[in-house]
């Protein structure tokens, strides 16, 4: 599919893939409608849902709603994260479905794969175990997501798959301590740290699990880039960088960009998580893509855009 030429719609515009990818869009002059989950209820309101759909008659949707956050916030409210991605399964996808949308990509989450599973993650590896516990209900009803894609293109023959990305960070965040993945969230609270003199900050866990890290625009590019040349049949697809980074290694390369001058203590009371998700992207490397943005770099920018935010929002 040449997207130059195709009616667009992204759903989950307030999301950092969705702003990303909203972004990329952009940038490209395509052709793009939004929706959102303010516009929806939270995705609630299935009518608006379909009066957007119907309105932009995509061709292609990018799916990148649904809250989400860090180990805190899937702790202290699991039943709104399953159910909030769940409202994107039945409306949204549903809806698309309904209306026939020929070609769809739903972003799940590296959550989907089994605490257990070997590294790196690879597909075949989907439902083979249970989940992370710190996570499952956010898990499942992402795993439900990239199920129901798999059952409509069987059942409508429709060109419908799932990519699954790395830990995502990127400009585009909301920045938002309480909800923000671990790379954010740690940039936030160190820029506060700095700016209050403040002599060390405490890093939930550790230190030593491990994880992947994918820019978000560079998932931006990675998903035009499936759009036009996956084919649906293959399944799901893992979108990654081919390397992984201890927490504690994140959090020493946030303290640099930040320039944050304080120590760092790991409180291994709080949980880890899973010891080490790292995403198979090989069938995506065969296919021509790779991530251009590494994280150092991919940090600065990210920093940069969250100092900007900070200035254009604080009182002169």
């Amino acid at each position: 599919m040449n997207l130059t030429s195709a009616r667009i719609l992204i759903a989950g515009t307030e999301t950092l893939a969705g702003a990303a990818l909203a972004a990329e869009a952009r940038r490209r002059r395509l052709a793009t409608a939004a929706l959102s989950a303010e516009e929806t209820a939270g995705w609630a309101n299935a009518k608006v849902v379909e009066k957007a759909m119907e309105a932009a008659r995509p061709d292609v949707v990018f799916v990148a709603a649904g809250a989400s956050g860090g180990i805190g916030l899937n702790q202290s409210q699991p039943a709104r994260l399953m159910e909030s991605n769940l409202r994107v399964v039945l409306n949204v996808l549903g809806t698309a479905a309904r209306l026939r949308v020929p070609r769809l990509l739903y972003l799940a989450s590296s959550c989907c794969y089994p605490r257990d599973a070997a590294q790196p993650l690879r597909v075949e590896s989907l439902m083979t175990g249970p989940f992370e516990p710190t996570n499952a209900a956010y898990s499942g009803a992402k795993l439900a997501g990239l199920l129901y894609c798999e059952a409509v293109r069987r059942e409508c023959h429709l060109a419908w798959f799932a990519a699954i990305p790395a830990t995502l960070y990127g400009p585009e965040d909301h920045f938002d301590p309480d909800q923000a993945h671990v790379a954010s969230g740690l940039l936030v609270r160190m820029h506060a740290a700095k700016q209050r003199n403040v002599p060390a900050i405490s890093v939930w866990g550790t230190g030593k699990p491990r994880r992947d890290f994918l820019y978000s625009r560079d998932l931006a590019d990675a998903c035009f880039f499936l759009a036009e040349r996956y084919d649906a049949a293959c399944g799901p697809i893992n979108v990654g960088p081919d390397t992984d980074l201890s927490i504690a290694e994140v959090a020493a390369a946030v303290k640099q960009a930040v320039g944050y001058a304080g120590q760092l203590e790991f409180d291994a009371s709080k949980p880890d998580g899973a010891p080490l998700k790292r995403l198979d992207a090989a069938p995506l490397r065969a296919l021509g893509w790779k991530p251009k943005t590494d994280f150092a770099a991919g940090l600065r920018k990210t920093y940069a855009a969250y100092c900007k935010q900070k200035r254009h929002f604080e009182p002169s």
